[in-house]
């Protein structure tokens, strides 16, 4: 099962100009023992956070939002992707260009 969860808060300067409600997007694989965040941190790199089922919950009370999606999730990609939005349209397979922004991925996807 994958989720993909937007947040309201960033540290980065431009992203707080350019995106008006949600601010960061990211993948959330849900296994049998936990959960697995894949955070975009920069061009090059792509963390792996791995966190428990009920600290879904907790990053909840923090403003986070999460959609289920029922797509196919794809972590290896040849491109590499320039923000969080892209890292998260390229590992879910989503190929709308329109899509650049935090919140047109959440209203793409609730539609």
């Amino acid at each position: 099962m994958i989720y993909i969860g937007f947040s309201t808060k960033t540290n980065r300067l431009y992203v707080r100009i350019l995106c008006r409600h949600f601010r960061h997007v990211a993948p959330i694989i849900v296994t049998k023992h936990g959960c697995i965040i894949y955070q975009f941190v920069s061009k090059k790199q792509i963390s792996l956070i791995t966190i428990k089922h009920k600290d879904l919950k907790i990053l909840e009370l923090f403003g986070w939002k999460f959609i289920k999606y029922d797509g196919k999730f794809i972590p290896q990609q040849s491109k590499k992707p320039v923000n969080c939005v892209q890292w998260t349209k390229q590992a879910c397979g989503i190929k709308n260009i329109f899509i650049q922004t935090p919140d047109s991925l959440f209203k793409y996807l609730n539609k």
